[in-house]
């Protein structure tokens, strides 16, 4: 069969798909990845192909607007999020500031066509590409909502592939809630307005398939997953975070414990100047301590850094499948990316969630386990980094905890093992 998968326009939402790509074309099906031309990380066509997929560009860079962009909503104007805890109750509120920044995302990315020149260039491109492909089935990133229109169009089976916490699902189905209830203000679903158009484009109704897909693939940990109730496939997520080759200095185990500090692949344009992340100060601290630090840094972050101390090592990037089979721990933003591959190699971690989407929740789950600490990001301070830190190292009780996580993360199906079931639920649904 013919499988299409749609991503968001960042390589941290592509990593996560890989492998179960990956597990279908070795299946023997044909396999396509579509994701916008630009925006929000111009390099993720070039990404797709270096990962072996084909790649479908969609649009141009010129008519596409900043997803990034202008919100509207009640989110910090420091540091830019789409995130709340999907396990809060719902009279807390914070989810519904969440709807409105994305309702804002959402009007800015996929606009009235009066609004982008005549066409809704990622809507348009993606039908015109499904309905000449033909796929079989179509995999879809939850913030790419013009995926169930090409799969209806095209006549294809589709689903969601959630890379973390269901904020959508989540989302939806509180405001579903909230229309029903007769003390409510709400008369419309806020999505309806901006998606509303897309979908009579094509003679489609709002609805839940169109919201939530027919069904969900789930890549988060169990004990992560949101609860909703909707038709669920947890997947394993297996750790993919770039070619590239081996560096030398990555040949051999370290003579001390190696600690990677990481603010993730596509968070470090979001918020490299919004983490207060005490970078030069950090290092300072760590020069004491037998250990050695590798450090991911933009040219930015290193012109402010100045001067590393000779046990910290600083590049642009480095995958981390490579670096953390030899690492002790790792410090990191909380990125569903990052959290998996320290869990599939077992590394302690200290998490600093810089709020975009589910890290509060993926950083309590760590201390929850027992498998690393959590620094608060409104408070950093280096004495208590290190502190931390040190803790991290010297306690062995993380590395019990980080077993536990691992164990846990075996108990779900790997991507090839899900393979079978795609097939007949495409059969049955298509």
């Amino acid at each position: 069969m013919r499988v299409l998968f749609t991503i968001f326009p960042a390589t941290a939402h592509l990593y996560p798909v890989v492998p179960l790509a990956w597990a279908l074309q070795s299946a023997g099906h044909e396999v396509a990845v579509a994701s916008h031309a630009g925006v929000v990380d111009p390099g993720v066509i070039a990404n797709i192909g270096a990962a072996g997929l084909t790649a479908v560009p969609l649009g141009t860079p010129e008519e596409l607007p900043d997803a990034l962009g202008p919100h509207t909503g009640d989110a910090k104007p420091d540091r830019p999020s789409l995130g709340f805890d999907a396990h809060e109750p719902e009279e807390t509120g914070s989810w519904r500031s969440t709807r409105a920044i994305l309702t804002g995302m959402f009007r800015l990315h996929y606009p009235e066509p009066e609004e982008a020149g005549g066409r809704r260039p990622v809507l348009d491109s993606l039908v015109d590409f499904a309905q000449a492909w033909r796929p079989d089935l179509v995999l879809w990133d939850p913030l790419m909502f013009p995926a169930p229109i090409a799969a209806r169009v095209s006549g294809a089976a589709h689903a969601r592939l959630l890379w973390g916490t269901d904020n959508i699902g989540v989302i939806h189905e509180r405001t579903k809630r909230e229309l029903a209830d007769p003390t409510s203000e709400l008369t419309e679903h806020p999505w309806l307005g901006w998606f509303g158009p897309l979908l009579e484009q094509y003679g489609l109704e709002f609805g839940d398939e169109m919201v939530l897909g027919q069904w969900t693939l789930d890549l988060t940990q169990s004990r992560m997953q949101a609860p909703v109730d909707l038709t669920r496939i947890p997947v394993r997520r297996v750790p993919y975070t770039g070619a590239a080759s081996l560096p030398d200095w990555l040949h051999t185990r370290p003579e001390r414990p190696r600690v990677v500090l990481s603010l993730g692949v596509s968070r470090r344009k979001i918020f490299g100047k919004y983490s207060g992340f005490p970078m030069r100060e950090f290092f300072e601290s760590v020069a004491s301590l037998d250990i050695d630090v590798v450090a991911t840094l933009n040219s930015e972050q290193l012109n402010a850094v100045g001067t590393l101390p000779d046990n910290v090592r600083a590049l642009p990037y480095v995958p981390l499948n490579q670096v953390l089979p030899t690492s002790s721990a790792i410090i990191h933003h909380g990125g569903g990316g990052t959290f998996s591959s320290a869990v599939a190699f077992q590394v302690p971690q200290l998490v600093m969630p810089l709020v975009m989407w589910d890290e509060m929740v993926t950083a309590r789950y760590v201390a929850r386990m027992g498998a690393g600490l959590v620094a608060d990001p409104d408070s950093l301070d280096v004495a208590g980094l290190h502190k931390q830190l040190v803790q991290l190292l010297e306690d062995p009780s993380f590395q019990l905890g980080a077993r536990r996580l691992y164990d846990e993360m075996l108990a779900a199906p790997a991507p090839k093992d899900v393979v079978p079931l795609l097939e007949r639920l495409t059969a049955e649904r298509r």
